[in-house]
C-alpha cells in the first residue's frame, strides 16, 4: 500500500508555498508515495482571509516597526497561545475536516505554523495520527513554530545555528534534521547552456551581470527608489530588474529604462527562468525571504539585502551579513554607496564568493524523501 503524504501550507508571503511545491514534486517521483499538496489558506473563513491581507498588506506598504514589534512581542510562549487560537479560528472547519480526515495522512509535511497548528490540533482530537514534520522556512526560528513542539515529530531546518537555537528552546535534539531548505535541485542539475540563456535574453558577455529581485507585494512601488538609483548611476553592469507578477511596477520601469534610454537594464515580469537567470549573474540584489536567500546561496551568489517586512526577514539578513555572503543596505542612499563601493573595489564579492564555494551542496529535498521512507 502506498504511503500517504500530507504537504501543507499558508499563503503567508510565497516562500512557504515554494517550498512545499518543491518537496511536493520532488516526493511524487516516489511512485510508492501518494502525495497531497494544499493550501489551507484555500479553507480560511473570515478571519482567515483577513490574516492574509494584512500580510499582503505589510508586504506592500513595509510598516518594518510596528511588523518587527508584533514579531518579538509573539515569540513568547505565553503570546503564541493567539497564534494557535488564530489559527484554529481561522482554518478549523467542517470541510477542511473532511478533506485531511478522509484523506488520513501517514505523514505531513507542513511548511507553515498555522498549518501545523491544524494538524497538531487534529492529532490533539484523535481525527488522525500522522508523523508531522514541520518545515522552519528561514535562518532564525520563532516561538510560534515551536509552540507544539510535543506533539510534533520532527523539525527541519536551514543549518546547524538553527537546529542549536532549537535546542536552546527545549526541542529535543533528535527530533531536529539540520538538511538546508529544500529547493527544486533536480531543475539546478538542469540548467541551460550559458551560451543559450545570453542568447534567449539578448546579452553581451563584456558586462557582468547584477540580478535584481524587486517585484515584492502585488501593487507596491516599495522598490521603485531602488531601481532608478542603480539606472542612474550608469554602473559597468548589466542590470536584470524581475518585478515578478507586479505589473504595476514592471510597466512603471520599463517606461523609466525607455523615456531614459538606459541601454544596460533589462526589465522582466513574472519568471520561470530565475535559476538560469542565476547562473549567468555576479550578484544578487533582493530582500532576505527565505526562499531566495537559500537560492542564492545554493548557486554560490553573494547578496546586497535591501529591506524586506522585517520580522523573520531580519534574522535571514543577520545570517547572511555574519557569514559575510552579503552585505545590507537599510535606505536607497546606503544601496547607492554600497554600489558604487563595489565599482570601484569589488574584493568583497570575489571573498564572498569564495566563501560561498565551501558550503555543501543543498541535498534537502532528497534528505526529507530518505526520512519518511524510512520512518513508519
Amino acid at each position: 500500500m502506498k504511503k500517504k503524504v500530507l504537504v501543507l501550507y499558508a499563503r503567508y508571503g510565497s516562500g512557504h508555498e515554494a517550498i512545499a511545491k518543491y518537496v511536493a514534486n520532488y516526493l511524487s517521483e516516489d511512485k510508492n508515495l501518494n502525495i497531497y499538496l494544499l493550501d489551507i489558506s484555500d479553507y480560511g473563513n473570515f478571519l482567515g482571509r483577513i490574516g492574509v491581507k494584512v500580510m499582503d498588506f505589510v508586504g506592500k506598504y513595509r510598516p518594518a516597526l510596528i511588523f518587527n514589534f508584533f514579531y518579538e512581542l509573539m515569540d513568547h510562549r505565553l503570546t503564541t497561545l493567539a497564534h494557535n487560537q488564530f489559527a484554529k479560528k481561522s482554518y478549523d472547519n467542517e470541510t477542511l475536516r473532511n478533506v485531511i480526515v478522509d484523506y488520513n495522512p501517514d505523514i505531513v509535511i507542513s511548511t507553515h505554523f498555522y498549518a501545523s497548528n491544524i494538524i497538531t490540533y487534529y492529532k490533539k482530537l484523535d481525527l488522525i495520527k500522522p508523523k508531522l514534520y514541520t518545515i522552519i522556512t528561514d535562518y532564525r526560528p520563532h516561538e510560534c513554530w515551536i509552540r507544539n513542539k510535543h506533539l510534533e515529530d520532527g523539525y527541519i531546518v536551514g543549518n546547524n545555528v538553527v537546529k542549536e537555537e532549537l535546542i536552546e528552546r527545549g526541542v529535543e535534539s533528535k527530533k531536529i534534521y539540520p538538511f538546508g531548505l529544500p529547493l527544486n535541485i533536480e531543475k539546478i542539475k538542469h540548467l541551460d547552456k550559458i551560451e543559450d540563456i545570453y542568447k534567449r535574453y539578448n546579452l553581451k558577455k563584456d558586462k557582468k551581470i547584477y540580478l535584481f529581485f524587486g517585484g515584492s507585494s502585488v501593487g507596491s512601488m516599495y522598490y521603485y527608489d531602488y531601481f532608478k538609483t542603480i539606472c542612474k548611476l550608469n554602473l559597468d553592469k548589466f542590470i536584470i530588474f524581475i518585478s515578478g507578477k507586479n505589473e504595476k511596477l514592471r510597466v512603471k520601469c520599463e517606461e523609466y529604462v525607455s523615456k531614459n534610454k538606459i541601454d544596460n537594464v533589462l526589465v522582466l515580469g513574472y519568471s520561470k527562468d530565475v535559476l538560469n537567470l542565476m547562473k549567468i549573474s555576479t550578484l544578487v540584489i533582493s530582500k532576505p525571504g527565505g526562499a531566495t536567500v537559500t537560492e542564492s546561496l545554493e548557486m554560490r551568489l553573494p547578496m546586497i539585502l535591501v529591506p524586506g517586512v522585517g520580522g523573520q526577514e531580519k534574522y535571514n539578513a543577520r545570517f547572511i551579513t555574519r557569514k559575510r555572503y552579503g552585505l545590507k543596505v537599510r535606505t536607497v542612499w546606503g544601496f547607492k554607496r554600497v554600489l558604487e563601493r563595489l565599482e570601484v573595489n569589488d574584493t568583497f564579492i570575489l571573498k564572498a564568493h569564495e566563501r560561498l564555494k565551501k558550503l555543501d551542496n543543498n541535498e534537502s529535498v532528497e534528505k526529507i524523501h530518505n526520512l519518511i521512507v524510512s520512518k513508519r
